[in-house]
């Protein structure tokens, strides 16, 4: 919410600050972004952490669907080539996230110029749905040496079903609130790696999962790093993840001695 006052003023910030200063529970999703939420309240008393939930049998049910378009799916490929390449032995990529600077797409896309010079077998997928600047990123793509081999979809239904069959998810955010993709990812037992930036950095940590610098040098490393074997899923528990969730939210209604 910082974040995105500052860089888009989407938001009425005076509105905000007296919500989050005056509401009987103000609840951020993760530790990471307490201290964010505290700066635009100032009132630690009616701050509570409580983790998202994660429909994890629904990304599970998902995957296992047939790959398909909708009629207002925009792509730079044909769903057959889109196909060819799932099947294939070449190297994928993926990451799933709006069409919108604070995604870092060009920044993965700069990235992955880097490393397909080196692994020409080796694809992108960027997966969005809304999102200003989709022609602007589609652009960027046709303007790298790798262009070819980066695959962008706008507006898809079910992308479980791409997301299952690729070898590593990247977050390549700026900035996040937590990053629910991260959780599905893992759930299809894809190895991740996500930038350093509150959100996802506490939930990484936690499950041992690989962080990188938030720039176009770091997502590279953890390319390589992921090429040389040393990222692997982090196959966190959801069933025991949600009952955590849950009774963090419960305890929001119980009444204060």
């Amino acid at each position: 919410m910082v974040s995105e006052i500052k860089s888009k003023g989407n938001q009425h910030e005076p509105t905000i600050r007296r919500a989050y200063h005056d509401f009987e529970k103000v609840v951020p999703v993760t530790q990471d972004i307490y201290e964010f939420t505290l700066q635009l309240g100032g009132n630690k008393e009616n701050l509570h952490v409580v983790n998202n939930c994660h429909d994890w049998q629904s990304v599970l049910e998902k995957s296992a669907q047939e790959i398909s378009f909708q009629a207002n799916t925009s792509s730079n490929i044909l769903l057959d080539d889109l196909k060819k390449i799932l099947d294939s032995d070449a190297r994928k990529f993926i990451t799933i996230g709006r069409f919108s600077p604070e995604k870092g797409h060009d920044m993965l896309m700069k990235a992955f110029d880097r490393y397909y010079k080196e692994n020409p077998n080796s694809y992108l997928i960027i997966i969005g749905g809304y999102g200003a600047i989709y022609d602007q990123t589609v652009a960027l793509a046709g303007s790298l040496s790798c262009g070819k081999n980066i695959v962008i979809i706008r507006s898809i239904a079910n992308p479980m079903p791409i997301l299952k069959r690729c070898d590593l998810f990247i977050l390549s955010s700026h900035y996040e609130a937590l990053g629910l993709v991260l959780l599905e990812a893992d759930t299809l037992g894809i190895p991740v790696i996500s930038t350093d930036i509150p959100g996802p950095r506490g939930f990484m940590k936690e499950h041992q999962g690989t962080l990188v610098p938030e720039n176009a040098d770091g997502i590279y490393q953890g390319m390589k790093a992921f090429e040389e074997g040393k990222v692997k899923p982090m196959g966190v528990d959801y069933e025991v993840y949600n009952q955590r969730a849950v009774q963090e939210f419960e305890q929001l209604f119980e009444k204060e001695a």
